[in-house]
């Protein structure tokens, strides 16, 4: 058995400290830094999925409502996997705010650019300050969304950051228990 000191305590509770200083504000410069919501998912359009439906549940306070808006793109998924930034655009849709409301559009195989089969990669888009979650959904089962609890991308990431934090605490405790 080794026993620790008080100094040995004390450095390994100061570098814990350091650690969640530094999540903390690599947390929140990025926050700052991202002004734009975006969740994606692919989808395979079939006769069994369609239609997908788009969902956006918008904050309830919206700065500029008129000018606020959130885009829905369907991407070639093969090239939306080799290259996101040159894949094809099969279809783009602009969704409208309706403050503290939910906005939801369907897209099936008769909207323009969007064939039975095809597979897509849907991304929605828009302000963060807007947008308080998304999801993208088809008719066989809901394929996933991010809320992100008041519109903030941070708040996920601040979290998962101090998760982390606390696990090492925990386990740093039980190791110097156990010794």
């Amino acid at each position: 058995m080794r026993n620790h000191s008080l100094k040995d305590t004390a450095f390994l509770l100061a570098l814990l400290l350091v650690a969640a200083i530094a999540t903390a504000g690599v947390v929140s410069v990025a926050g700052a830094q991202t002004a734009d919501y975006s969740t994606n998912e692919t989808v395979t359009l079939t006769n069994e999925t369609e239609p997908i439906t788009v969902s956006v549940v918008w904050n309830e306070t919206i700065d500029d409502p008129a000018n606020t808006s959130a885009t829905v793109t369907f991407y070639n998924e093969t090239e939306y996997a080799n290259d996101s930034a040159n894949a094809t655009i099969a279809l783009e849709d602009t969704i409208g705010t309706d403050a503290g409301n939910t906005t939801e559009l369907e897209y099936n195989q008769s909207d323009t650019g969007l064939d039975l089969d095809g597979e897509y990669r849907v991304v929605v888009t828009g302000p963060d300050s807007a947008i308080e979650s998304a999801s993208i959904e088809d008719n066989s089962s809901f394929l996933g969304g991010v809320f992100t609890g008041g519109g903030n991308l941070g708040d996920g990431g601040m979290l998962a950051g101090l998760a982390v934090i606390a696990v090492a605490v925990i386990g740093a405790a039980v190791v110097l228990m156990r010794d």
